[in-house]
């Protein structure tokens, strides 16, 4: 069982400085920080107040001991935020999103919510769709209130180890008839910064993985990686593995 609170005793007056600013945004974006995430808060707000946005960064207890336990607030917030803002459009994004320009085509995503699905490789020839909710779109529709509840309930009762995504899976297999799931395009999905389009709005630049003390010997072998099976398929092929596959940063080469 999940170390957990329920919405009522956590969100108690003052106890501790949420951040907010207002424009005349038709939309509000939300997130949540815990005490350790606060300066990148506070500079997601700053970037969010550069554009004019209109958002809603709530402050929250560290629950548990583990980094998937964190992830598990993302509906409580939401539910938090459609009870602040229950005739408003909300865009949550994680605080270490960044956004780069006007955010509103986001708007145009079809569903309740919309969230970006990505391609998984499942051994060498499967594949499989994985949710990921670094930004999603949620509107103020009962279909959307039914996906937060069901969401939160899975949180509430997941195991230790699993995140919010894990349990948004079981989540999305139960929506026929009661919300409608959209996807968001690749430009406003919050992409990782070193693989992002050249036009993204909105991009993501993960604060989780440079806290652990083997984030930059990782990515450091990922590069190399990457080049060393780009090269070997370009002797082969003609073409790189990114080339040939169609992976985001590819570069096309004049013929």
């Amino acid at each position: 069982m999940v170390d957990t609170k329920s919405r009522d005793e956590i969100n108690t007056k003052n106890q501790s400085p949420d951040i907010r600013r207002s424009f005349d945004s038709d939309f509000v974006v939300i997130g949540f920080f815990t005490p350790n995430y606060e300066p990148s808060a506070s500079a997601f707000s700053k970037n969010l107040i550069e554009h004019r946005i209109s958002h809603h960064l709530y402050a929250r207890p560290v629950l548990g001991d583990s980094w998937y336990s964190q992830t598990r607030q993302k509906p409580t917030v939401l539910a938090l935020a459609r009870t602040d803002y229950p005739d408003r459009p909300l865009i949550f994004m994680d605080v270490d999103c960044t956004v780069r320009g006007d955010v509103s085509g986001i708007l145009q995503s079809p569903g309740d919510l919309a969230m970006r699905t990505k391609g998984t490789a499942l051994g060498s020839v499967r594949r499989a769709l994985k949710p990921t909710t670094r930004v999603l779109l949620l509107r103020p529709t009962a279909g959307a209130d039914a996906f937060v509840a069901a969401w939160e309930a899975g949180c509430q009762h997941a195991g230790k180890g699993d995140s919010a995504e894990a349990v948004l899976i079981e989540v999305m297999s139960d929506s026929p008839e009661r919300y409608a799931v959209g996807t968001l395009p690749l430009t406003y999905a919050g992409i990782e910064l070193h693989d992002a389009p050249v036009n993204a709005v909105i991009v993501h630049d993960s604060i989780h993985d440079q806290t652990r003390p083997a984030w930059a010997l990782r990515r450091s072998a990922q590069r190399y990686f990457r080049a060393g099976r780009n090269a070997a398929f370009r002797l082969a092929t003609g073409k790189t593995y990114d080339e040939r596959y169609g992976k985001r940063g590819a570069r096309s080469r004049p013929q």
